[in-house]
């Protein structure tokens, strides 16, 4: 045995062509999930670094305004939006599936799962609005 060559297992071939996830809807919606993701992390990322002119004082503020403001920034924020509401989305609607709740002897619907996360977003994001608003609003003086 020792001083033998032993042969190498050859690497498993790919046989999947670079499309195959486009063939079958539900891969297509995922990968789109994965992607959106991606679109959230640059946004994110490309604001921060944006943030520190706010510091700047007067000039530093104009040019974030105009920063933010630009076409090409809205249009990129309006599509990781888009991304960014479609992963909310797909995310609340797996809480049935990825949450076993047991409620005495029967295991909570997937549905009522589902319906009690999108019922509690809807009303924290109505609270939140109200108190970020109050002031626009005349709620609070």
């Amino acid at each position: 045995m020792h001083g033998e060559s032993v042969a190498r297992p050859t690497a498993y071939p790919w046989r999947m062509p670079a499309g195959w996830w486009l063939k079958n809807p539900r891969y297509t919606l995922y990968m789109l999930r994965e992607l959106s993701a991606v679109f959230a992390a640059l946004w994110v990322v490309l604001f921060l670094a944006q943030l520190p002119k706010l510091a700047e004082g007067p000039a530093g503020r104009a040019q974030w305004l105009g920063e933010v403001t630009s076409p090409g920034w809205i249009v990129f924020s309006l599509i990781a939006l888009l991304f960014v509401l479609y992963h909310a989305w797909t995310s609340a609607m797996a809480t049935g599936a990825l949450i076993y709740l047991r409620l005495g002897k029967t295991a909570t619907p997937a549905a009522a799962l589902n319906g009690g996360f999108l019922a509690g977003f809807v009303v924290a994001t109505v609270v939140l609005g109200l108190i970020l608003l109050a002031p626009t609003l005349g709620l609070v003086r």
